[in-house]
């Protein structure tokens, strides 16, 4: 029996006493139709038995006589689950449900407080606008996602909400509800129409009329003189801060910065609903069929092979080919009979001045009537001079990586759009020479990531491990806040055990994102415990195993985290030795169907209408119970082809590929479809198989798991059942030789499939 000091029996006696004055007041009120047995177990399912609970139930219930019958409620979620529970257990003539304070409706469930009282989840959304965590604007807050509460505008683009439309098949946020389950975008949902009495059409009504509803294409607005042109014509913009009405030929639209090229130009708005401006450049164009892909979509532009979209456009602009008359590498605008391509001067469309004025090479110009070539090493020399006329000389690297790209188009795109070539220019603004310690103390962000990248790859920064280096960074941003009392134990705990070992794993090359994720919620879960003894008024030396326990049973998601820490501690003999609950076998529960395991293998291998990257992802987990974060860290170098087939080396010995799965990855490794065109420019070696956003870095593996998730291939039961099919099939020591498994984790999931690597051994003797 555990011993108990005078102050926590007296705290029990209040809490017994509580508890049994709630069940004697729900008793009493409801009448004897409710049982104390069953009153206890109405207040234990609607979670109002606990500690804390029950004491607010009770001071609730106290000073309203009338809390289970009032409609409005302004205590504890506990009363308004207890309520419910209540009324549909039959006690309805004492208790009634609890309405919303602002709709007045019992369902949903009136979770949410307000300033009136409890109100239901789609009222407290009309007025509770907050910071949105993805774009940051005070909006009203639909649902909360890992990285914080979500607003309207980002929900409709965010992956967990939208799909594939039936009708255009584009990824978008489901408008309407088929009979079959499908869904249709908005655009694509049916909207209520009727016929035109213009053109007889059964058409969306634009405005009704005398003669009755007109369509948008029929409708003609009332005709007034212009204040340009002085003709009587339709007015397109009204009298406004003392202009003239303007008339539909000759309103050019109003002036504003585009969201698209960042100019002041003439434009409008797009869309109404999120009032992006557009210029008349970049306004959307109309729909046709691409010369290069064949589908219907939005012309970009015209050139002498047809109509090219957007997409086909920046692809063909971003990779060069030999032209078949010419042999010169350019951008290929024009086909031949049998199909071939031909540059701008050999279809005949060139302008009569081909040859830069910088290089006086014949070829594309791009402006100032300079190639890109030469257009890319003076923007560059901008870049990165600084208040100079030259570049640096511990920046001539970069330079040099950044004007030696094999294609300066989408160089010459990042230079103009992107957050990180201004990032670079600040930096190259300073006086000091770009260190490790000097990106650090700027805000991390992505931009800061990505200069770090393009530095390491251009050799200006000496390459390290950027996960512990994230450690040690948090560690020195997080220690100097502490308490002194706290910091002189967290401290020796974080510099010479935690980071001490980080750095014996990254020297061995075993440290990932996750390892410093872990040794990071270490130190937070010490940090968190130290301050729960300071709010007990209580030494860290005088610690037992009786308090030791309720606190994990108050921090139940710490029991892992506080583990290393405790480990230390008593070690150092800083505590008595307390023991750690033990953890059980935490053996994965789901799993697929043998049906589902073998359609989504054959999609992953046959079907190509899927990305690339998600067939060789989703085969690799699929076929040998790969984790994302191994698949993530395959490098180029472990795949080879001999005449017996293809091959991967996943840990030591190689493993036969499937022919198509082989094809795949020798075609990834060939043109990599995962990297930007940005980081394909600088980073054509990239080591890696799945090459990220960022030069010389892989995928991300949350980022992964998302893409295959989108296109209804998960991930955990996928491996899980791969890993059975594997230790039912091979002997648990061939699978851990080939999947880089530890002999242990292979025997545990052997026994978990009833099928003991044992007798391979006897076998073997």
């Amino acid at each position: 029996m555990s011993y108990r000091t005078p102050r926590q029996r007296t705290a029990q006696k209040e809490l017994e006493s509580t508890r049994a004055w709630v069940v004697a007041h729900l008793c009493d009120t409801v009448g004897l139709a409710l049982t104390a047995q069953a009153a206890q177990a109405a207040v234990e399912q609607a979670k109002g038995w606990g500690p804390l609970p029950v004491r607010e139930l009770a001071r609730y219930l106290d000073q309203t006589p009338d809390g289970l019958t009032v409609p409005l409620v302004t205590g504890p979620l506990s009363v308004v689950r207890l309520r419910n529970l209540l009324h549909a257990a039959g006690h309805r003539e004492a208790v009634t449900k609890a309405t919303c304070v602002r709709c007045g409706r019992t369902d949903p469930l009136p979770a949410k407080r307000s300033t009136e009282g409890r109100c239901c989840g789609w009222c407290y959304a009309q007025t509770n606008f907050r910071p949105c965590g993805r774009c940051g604007r005070i909006d009203q807050i639909v649902t909360r996602r890992q990285d914080g509460p979500i607003c309207r505008h980002c929900y409709s683009t965010d992956p967990l909400v939208v799909t594939e439309c039936a009708r255009c098949h584009r990824i978008r946020r489901p408008g309407y509800r088929c009979e079959d389950g499908t869904a249709l975008c908005c655009n694509c949902a049916p909207r209520t129409k009727k016929k035109c009495v213009g053109c007889g059409r059964v058409r969306k009504v634009n405005a009704r009329t005398p003669a009755g509803p007109v369509c948008g294409a029929c409708y003609e607005g009332p005709k007034r003189q212009c204040g340009v042109c002085g003709e009587a014509e339709q007015i397109a913009a009204r009298t406004t801060d003392g202009q003239p009405e303007i008339c539909i030929r000759c309103y050019r639209g109003p002036k504003g910065e585009c969201s698209v090229c960042g100019r002041w130009r003439h434009g409008g708005q797009v869309s109404q609903r999120n009032g992006a401006f557009h210029c008349r450049s970049c306004w959307p164009r109309p729909v046709r069929t691409c010369g290069l892909c064949g589908h219907d979509r939005r012309t970009k532009t015209i050139w002498p092979l047809g109509p090219v979209c957007s997409g086909c456009y920046q692809a063909r602009r971003a990779t060069l080919a030999p032209c078949s008359s010419c042999g010169d590498r350019r951008i290929m605008i024009g086909r031949t009979a049998d199909g071939s391509g031909l540059c701008a001067t050999c279809c005949g469309t060139d302008a009569p001045a081909t040859r830069c004025a910088g290089c006086g090479q014949t070829g594309d110009l791009f402006d100032n009537g300079q190639c890109p070539r030469c257009v890319l090493t003076e923007r560059v020399r901008d870049l990165l001079s600084g208040d100079h006329n030259a570049v640096p000389d511990h920046l001539q690297a970069i330079a040099d990586a950044l004007t030696s790209a094999e294609n300066p188009y989408p160089v010459l795109g990042w230079l103009r759009r992107s957050p990180s070539a201004k990032a670079l220019a600040q930096l190259a603004g300073r006086a000091e020479p770009l260190t490790h310690e000097l990106l650090d103390a700027l805000p991390q962000s992505t931009t800061t990531r990505h200069v770090r990248s393009l530095l390491v790859v251009a050799g200006v920064l000496p390459e390290r491990n950027e996960h512990l280096a994230r450690l040690e960074r948090w560690v020195t941003h997080t220690l100097p806040a502490l308490p002194g009392h706290q910091a002189i134990v967290i401290r020796p705990f974080a510099d010479w055990h935690v980071v001490r070992d980080a750095r014996r794993r990254a020297a061995r090359d075993r440290y990932s994102n996750a390892a410093a994720s872990g040794d990071i919620k270490d130190i937070q879960a010490a940090i968190r415990f130290l301050t729960w003894l300071d709010e007990r008024e209580q030494q860290l030396g005088s610690l037992n195993q009786e308090e030791f326990d309720y606190w994990l049973t108050s921090y139940p998601t710490q029991r892992v985290a506080i583990g290393s820490f405790i480990r230390w501690t008593a070690a150092r003999r800083l505590t008595s030795p307390l023991e750690l609950p033990k953890r059980g076998d935490a053996f994965a529960v789901n799993f697929q169907t043998a049906d589902e395991y073998d359609q989504q293998l054959r999609r992953c291998l046959n079907d190509t209408k899927l990305p690339r990257e998600v067939r060789i992802i989703g085969a690799l987990v699929r076929l040998y119970a790969l984790p994302v974060t191994k698949v993530t860290e395959i490098t180029t170098d472990r795949f080879h082809q001999d005449d017996t087939g293809s091959y991967l080396t996943i840990d030591r010995h190689p493993v036969l590929l499937p022919p198509r799965l082989g094809q795949l990855i020798k075609d990834q490794i060939a043109q990599p479809r995962t990297t930007t065109r940005m980081s394909r420019a600088l980073d054509e070696a990239s080591p890696y198989l799945l090459p990220g956003n960022f030069p010389h870095r892989p995928r991300n593996p949350r980022g992964v798991g998302n893409l295959l998730n989108r296109h209804g291939l998960p991930v955990l039961s996928a491996r899980n059942t791969a890993m059975i099919e594997a230790v039912t099939t091979l002997p648990p020591i061939v699978i851990a030789d080939l999947f880089g498994l530890h002999p242990s984790t292979a025997e545990a999931w052997a026994r978990y499939a009833n099928n003991s690597w044992t007798h391979y051994l006897a076998a073997r003797m």
